[in-house]
């Protein structure tokens, strides 16, 4: 590796100009925090102490697909029942791991904390990378942030439903589903900030507990199945329409959103970067392999529950607005049976809440190093003391303590955040991948985990993918429009928009000017 390269890349830099790396050693037989240092610019301020079996489980638990599943069930049943929660996953599955190799790719060549913004600024033409960069940043910041939010929100409402399996008559009050949620939030940033090192065990726990009750699933509802059960031709190919008003078609591709919110977690990943051993190898293979667990544990997961399915009128016409509760009701016949197996979703839901906290807190972190937050001294910072970046951290929570307020104003529009996340994260991942597409791919394929023609197809259906679905979940569920059914996840999108113009107008065009180091050249030696 040659350093006195480097060093005259980051001086150059700071005169403001382009500059390429040559003969640099990226992933070979070298320490991480030289390299990081030396080659990307910045200084190893959290500890390399996790492995790719660390990542891995983290890959799982971010995604925690019996919450996951269980908290967007509304989304596939009112959109056509069983077969399209069935299909949908199967695709949205197939499709994620066509993103997970298209992400992995371009980790592999640039394993910082920075993701997808720094990604995407060493893709794009020098003219451009700034922006880019700038804007992609902010879609990731806001998309881990929201996406925390969801999960932490959507196990408030878990708890809460857990309430109507014993006392049916029970409907939480806007204020209890916010103080609970607040609660919940504390409670989880304390154990994150205090607990930081027993982390990794937690989610080994999650990984047994995910096996554990994905099998007690399938074993006791196929026993009981109190509502009867479903033929194959109801789960695999009957169409149940729910009167959303959209055609069969388009209903259906709607239902997709339980799996695209479920599995949109993928690139959250490579913000652990700067604390794994060879993360060059590790993330993109964690993420890829994750996501092929993840699917396959959803099927064993969903099958049980939809050959089972009870009457789907009354299930979605719960008062808590989750139909899992009312689903292992009518098919158990118990209500202490149901709530045992809801319980096993309910504590996923925990320490998924546990692992996306983390997972945001560094992306808030890398973007605030390199400039791109108000307030990036600050938040920019990693505290050595509890081995993380305990100032991004608060601010993570003190944005969703501050968005759960919004439910007091309206339900419909919180509910909007869900859609807001899979945007925000499925943009962030569109423009590196699109950049490196259509560029030729030159970067990635001096990665270790450069796929080849197999990659350039993982980029297109990534690609085609994003652009179709990003509309997509602007669409309201049902129709005619109301105030109750309208999705306002393109309106909390645009304000998120807003801030992120402004302050590029007030201080970015100026200021900012991307990471460290400018230019990793295709010359560069793996």
């Amino acid at each position: 590796m040659s350093i006195n390269n480097t060093e005259d890349a980051k001086k150059s830099q700071l005169a403001g100009q382009t500059t390429s790396l040559r003969n640099v050693e990226i992933g070979g037989n070298i320490d991480e925090t030289v390299e990081l240092e030396h080659v990307f610019g910045y200084e190893q301020a959290l500890p390399r102490t996790k492995t790719f079996g660390n990542m891995m489980m983290m890959m799982v638990v971010l995604s925690s697909v019996p919450f996951g599943i269980g908290t967007t069930f509304y989304y596939s049943l009112v959109n056509g029942g069983a077969m399209v929660a069935f299909w949908g996953w199967i695709i949205m599955s197939l499709i994620t791991v066509c993103i997970a190799v298209s992400l992995g790719e371009i980790a592999s060549r640039y394993p910082v904390s920075g993701g997808t913004y720094y990604w995407s600024f060493m893709l794009s033409p020098p003219k451009w990378a700034p922006l880019v960069s700038w804007i992609v940043g902010w879609l990731s910041v806001i998309g881990n942030m929201t996406v925390t939010l969801t999960a932490n929100f959507g196990t408030t409402q878990l708890i809460l439903a857990s309430v109507n399996i014993f006392y049916p008559d029970y409907v939480a009050a806007q204020w209890h589903t916010v103080l609970c949620s607040w609660a919940l939030i504390l409670i989880l940033g304390s154990i994150s900030i205090l607990g930081q090192k027993y982390l990794p065990h937690v989610d080994t726990f999650c990984i047994i507990w995910i096996f554990a009750g994905v099998l007690a699933t399938a074993i006791t509802l196929p026993i009981k199945a109190n509502a009867g059960r479903r033929s194959a031709s109801y789960v695999f190919t009957e169409f149940v329409s729910s009167g959303t008003g959209w055609p069969t078609g388009w209903s259906f591709i709607l239902g997709l959103i339980q799996g695209a919110y479920c599995l949109s977690p993928t690139g959250m990943l490579a913000s652990m970067a700067e604390e794994v051993k060879h993360p060059e190898i590790n993330i993109p293979r964690a993420m890829t392999y994750g996501i092929m667990f993840n699917g396959a544990f959803g099927l064993v997961f969903l099958l049980p529950i939809l050959f089972t399915l009870g009457d789907l009128e009354t299930i979605l016409a719960s008062v808590t607005g989750q139909p899992v509760p009312e689903m292992y009701l009518q098919a158990t016949g118990s209500r202490g049976a149901a709530f045992g197996l809801f319980f096993i979703v309910l504590v996923n839901g925990l320490v998924c809440g546990l692992a996306c906290s983390q997972a945001a807190s560094r992306c808030i972190w890398a973007f605030a190093r390199d400039g791109g937050l108000p307030g990036s001294r600050w938040f920019g910072k990693a505290s050595k003391r509890h081995g993380m970046p305990l100032n991004a951290f608060f601010l993570n929570v003190a944005v969703q303590v501050a968005l759960t307020c919004l439910y007091f104003g309206s339900t419909a529009a919180f509910n909007a955040f869900i859609g807001v996340a899979v945007i925000c994260l499925g943009s962030s991942y569109l423009v590196p991948i699109a950049i490196s597409f259509f560029r030729g791919r030159t970067e990635v394929k001096y990665g270790r985990f450069y796929k080849g023609k197999l990659g350039a197809f993982c980029n297109v259906v990534a690609i085609c993918w994003y652009i179709f679905a990003l509309p997509l979940l602007s669409f309201p569920t049902a129709i005619p429009v109301t105030k109750e059914t309208m999705n306002y996840a393109s309106a909390v999108f645009v304000g998120f928009a807003a801030i992120s113009v402004i302050w590029y107008i007030i201080y970015g065009k100026k200021h900012y000017k991307g990471p460290p180091i400018t230019r990793i050249e295709h010359d560069v030696v793996l």
